[in-house]
């Protein structure tokens, strides 16, 4: 699917898709979801069995430029190169929004609406979320393993 000038393609397991997320992944500043980079060999194995409802890599004429998903939890995770991030995030929301529903809510599941979970230091996808008009639902902090008296 071409947007702009950006090409969409769906995530699948062939090996040129699989190298494209590892270099995207271990490129990427914000982690949220780990904080050391996978093995290939795990990372791999993600890729094939991964948990998303969607999942599709963002390609523009220099290459793989980032990657965003919809999970099953209503959530889109957007990862795209910060160079690229101001121009593509509303393509990538509006993309999402016109082409998917969100799956009905289940109470304390998934809610009724996408969400999108940012780490603090990524400004640029945060200002990019108010021009379209999100709010802020929540904030998430990770608890330390022992909290000290």
């Amino acid at each position: 699917m071409k947007v702009q000038n950006f090409t969409f393609e769906p995530v699948s397991d062939v090996d040129e898709h699989i190298f494209a997320l590892y270099q995207l992944l271990i490129a990427r500043e914000e982690k949220i979801s780990h904080s050391d980079n996978p093995k290939y060999s795990d990372h791999t194995n993600f890729v094939k069995n991964h948990p998303y409802r969607k999942w599709y890599l963002v390609k523009s004429s220099d290459g793989y430029i980032g990657s965003f998903y919809i999970s099953l939890q209503n959530t889109i995770g957007i990862n795209v190169t910060e160079g690229n991030l101001r121009t593509i995030a509303s393509c990538i929301l509006r993309f999402v929004c016109n082409r998917y529903e969100p799956l009905p809510a289940i109470p304390s599941v998934r809610g009724a609406q996408f969400a999108i979970n940012v780490s603090p230091q990524n400004t640029i996808l945060i200002e990019e979320l108010e021009k379209v008009g999100s709010q802020v639902l929540q904030v998430t902090y990770t608890v330390p393993e022992k909290i000290k008296k």
